[in-house]
């Protein structure tokens, strides 16, 4: 038996059971957008990082650089429990550098600020730190 989440509990699923598979899928049969409505705003944040796109990338996943752009749903741990915001890291190559640029849609309104601080102090500056160690930058 599978039983709804908040996000489904207004739709019907269906349950198919492939003949080869002892595995159960669950498909919606009507689209329903996931999260809570609240007023949001869009953050773009561009920063240069002393280092190679490739080395930099892999400071955020462990798949390989396939392009240059990695997207992701994020949520801080104040906000609405069902709320997600986009994230969107662009790795652009500079003269011996690379600059990161944040897109983020969906920030809560009154979470800009305290959004802007997290990726700044939590995220940049702890990069830009642990890319001074000799065992990355050497």
């Amino acid at each position: 038996m599978i039983l709804p989440t908040k996000a489904l509990s207004t739709q019907e699923l269906t349950v198919k059971r492939k003949p080869s598979e002892n595995t159960l899928q669950a498909h919606a049969l009507s689209p329903v957008a996931l999260g809570v409505r609240i007023p949001t705003v869009a953050l773009h944040m561009t920063e240069l990082f002393d280092t190679t796109v490739e080395q930099l990338y892999g400071i955020f996943t462990v798949k390989d650089l396939k392009n240059s752009k990695i997207i992701m749903k994020w949520r801080c741990r104040n906000w609405p429990e069902e709320h997600y915001a986009t994230v969107a890291l662009n790795f652009v190559p500079t003269l011996g550098q690379t600059e990161l640029q944040l897109d983020c849609k969906g920030v809560p309104v009154c979470k800009e600020e305290n959004m802007k601080f997290c990726w700044q102090k939590q995220h940049f500056e702890e990069i830009k730190g642990l890319l001074q160690l000799p065992t990355l930058n050497g």
